[in-house]
């Protein structure tokens, strides 16, 4: 991948530097949408939708397939986007929501779950790679504490559906130096957790490559990766080994 679209929704882009230092990382500068709206009109610069008919053998009789994928606009290069954070995002959307109001209604709430579902829905149809990034916070079950996605409403219930890796974040100290890793399997803590290859160890250290490679060796056409994690371990900072260093 040459060029990477980061939208920064929390300015933690400045983890990675200044915007000079993201274009040079990512190949195009950060965008940082203010409202939920202005997130989606950019979205609809960048590409376009486009409906295919894809003929599949079915006990060799063959089958029509209607397919609707996002291509990109002519001129436009992105191999991927990322969107950090998810959390912030979808508060954009409920701040839309409330408007003059004093709270959410319950009508909103459906809204809500309707509105960030379409959105991922589109996202899943992007060319390339989609990486989301996502805050938790902690839920004490009977079974002990669970760590689920720090989103409003259901869709923090179900959002891990969408995903090919969902990878949780976490630190460990070796020889008195914080280690930045990943969770990637299931576990009463980190129930989202998820590879769809089951190619990755359980815990990996937070390199990209890691992922991307084991998708490559499955043959995924695109990858959506989803990184849950508490502030401050590392889930904007690993977003740099997306970009293959050069040996």
């Amino acid at each position: 991948m040459k060029r990477i679209l980061l939208f920064d929704t929390e300015d933690g882009s400045k983890t990675l530097g200044g915007e000079s230092s993201v274009q040079k990382l990512f190949g195009c500068p950060p965008l940082k949408p203010d409202t939920w709206d202005s997130f989606g009109k950019t979205l609809v610069q960048l590409y376009v939708d486009k409906v295919f008919q894809v003929e599949k053998k079915i006990a060799g009789i063959p089958v029509m397939e209607t397919q609707q994928k996002k291509v990109l606009r002519d001129g436009v290069e992105i191999d991927g986007i990322i969107i950090d954070t998810f959390s912030e995002l979808s508060k954009k959307f409920q701040r839309k929501l409330v408007g003059n109001k004093s709270a959410m209604q319950m009508q909103d709430w459906g809204r809500l779950k309707m509105g960030l579902d379409d959105l991922l829905e589109k996202l899943m149809r992007i060319p390339g790679v989609v990486v989301l990034t996502c805050h938790t916070k902690i839920q004490n079950m009977d079974e002990g504490n669970e760590e689920i996605p720090y989103i409003d409403g259901s869709t923090k219930d179900d959002i891990s559906k969408w995903f090919d890796f969902v990878l949780y974040t976490f630190t460990r100290k070796v020889k008195g130096k914080e280690i930045y890793m990943w969770r990637t399997r299931h576990t009463s803590r980190y129930a989202n957790a998820k590879d769809r290859t089951n190619l990755l160890d359980d815990e990996i250290p937070q390199d990209f490559q890691l992922v991307l490679n084991a998708a490559r060796e499955k043959g995924f056409d695109n990858c959506r990766i989803l990184i849950l994690g508490k502030a401050g371990t590392g889930k904007t900072q690993s977003l740099s080994t997306l970009i293959k260093k050069e040996k």
